[in-house]
């Protein structure tokens, strides 16, 4: 049989997809661990970087759309072994896309965890700030005003 280069040319881009996924989901767990430690700095940077990766996954993906149409069962492929080995990777395309979602939300979910806490502490720093303005406006009594005569 001879090798049929939609088949090969499909397994070199799920093959590239899932290498691209396996970095996304190192950035995702990167991600996670960056806003609980709570450095936005390194966080910018991180998501600059995951940024790339995301276009690098919307090419492959535009790149792919063609095969979606085709019937999976008309394809030929070199051997079984061949169609089998893509056939896994897709599949483990799904589980890292599905694992960067995850934390994807896991760390969006620390963001809004972080933020509301950042908003109680100015809360109650402005609170403080404004008790402190108030007293400091009330007109000063002498200490002696403050004795009790007996």
């Amino acid at each position: 049989m001879t090798i049929n280069n939609d088949t090969d040319r499909l397994a070199a881009l799920i093959a590239a997809k899932r290498q691209v996924l396996e970095i996304l989901a190192r950035l995702s767990r990167r991600q996670l661990a960056i806003v609980a430690a709570g450095e936005m700095t390194a966080l910018v940077k991180l998501l600059s970087s995951k940024q790339t990766v995301m276009a690098q996954l919307q090419t492959l993906e535009q790149q792919l759309q063609p095969f979606r149409d085709d019937d999976p069962d008309a394809r030929l492929w070199q051997t079984a072994a061949d169609r089998a080995a893509c056939q896994a990777q897709a599949d483990q395309c799904n589980a890292l896309l599905a694992e960067s979602l995850t934390l994807e939300k896991q760390a969006e979910e620390a963001m809004v965890h972080r933020r509301d806490a950042a908003a109680v502490s100015l809360t109650a720093a402005q609170t403080a700030t404004d008790a402190r303005s108030a007293y400091a406006t009330l007109p000063r009594s002498s200490p002696a005003a403050l004795q009790v005569e007996g």
